[in-house]
């Protein structure tokens, strides 16, 4: 009888113990859902401000505007390493390739931003700024929620004995998104 007990209780605990995982992974893809909205947000609205000229395919390879061509293609890295993370969203180096496309992305923005001081006949003028830095900043609080709610299921998955029960299903451990401001 004490044998059945005790197989009840690690039964139940490991149903309990896997259904907590499985939903703290869940909230962990469903925040990365939100970030990747604003980013994707952000990246449509960078990509969509660039002049006509650098978005034609056939113009951007004759185009003179060397730093305009160098933003399209940082939009594009970080389009496409936005759709490696929704591929597989705990693995690190697709969060890694975002960290590093987000950073590129921003420096060249403030590059160009610099230079618009320096010319009033660049593109990224003030009301483009702005926007751009309202874009940013409502990014912030998301990969915010998305890095707690990672470090919860880290947390989780490297508990014992749940670890154990993760390493079985092959519940590893997940990358977080670098929330600090890269132009700050």
């Amino acid at each position: 009888m004490t044998w059945i007990f005790l197989a009840a209780l690690v039964f139940f605990w490991a149903v309990g113990a896997y259904n907590r995982l499985v939903r703290l992974r869940a909230m962990a893809i469903q925040q990365f859902a939100v970030v990747d909205a604003q980013f994707v947000r952000l990246w449509a609205w960078v990509e969509g401000s660039l002049p006509a000229h650098v978005r034609d395919d056939d113009a951007m390879t004759d185009s003179p505007q060397t730093s305009l061509n160098e933003v399209w293609a940082a939009c594009e890295m970080f389009a496409e390493s936005l759709a490696q993370v929704r591929a597989n969203p705990f693995d690190a180096a697709p969060i890694q390739r975002v960290n590093i496309a987000r950073v590129q992305l921003f420096k060249l923005l403030r590059q160009e931003k610099d230079f618009h001081m320096a010319d009033d006949s660049a593109w990224f003028s003030d009301p483009l700024q702005k926007k751009f830095e309202r874009l940013k900043t409502q990014a912030w609080p998301m990969i915010v929620a998305y890095n707690q709610s990672v470090q919860a299921y880290n947390d989780a998955v490297s508990e014992w004995p749940a670890r154990w029960l993760a390493k079985q299903f092959r519940f590893e451990a997940a990358a977080k998104l670098d929330s600090a401001d890269p132009l700050a």
